[in-house]
């Protein structure tokens, strides 16, 4: 199943790579990863389509939320 989640994550050195770790730990493709800075200082915005075919799609929220460096992670519309 195909998911695309917006991730709020405060800016630091290895914030990105706990990130990506753990999308692949959990078994998680990563189709696509678009990152750019936020409005808010040291923070930057996440977007990410991942697959896995295997997982629940709450799932994927619920591990990327126990981040230490996650602010805010929310559904982001997949368009087509």
């Amino acid at each position: 199943m195909k998911q695309a989640i917006k991730i709020l994550l405060r800016r630091q050195g290895d914030s990105l790579v706990r990130l990506t770790g753990l999308l692949y730990r959990r078994g998680y493709l990563i189709e696509s990863l678009s990152v750019v800075p936020d409005s808010l200082q040291g923070h930057v915005q996440v977007k990410a389509v991942v697959t896995n075919s295997q997982a629940a799609p709450r799932q994927l929220f619920s591990h990327v939320s126990k981040l230490v460096d996650v602010v805010r992670v929310e559904d982001c519309y997949l368009g087509g």
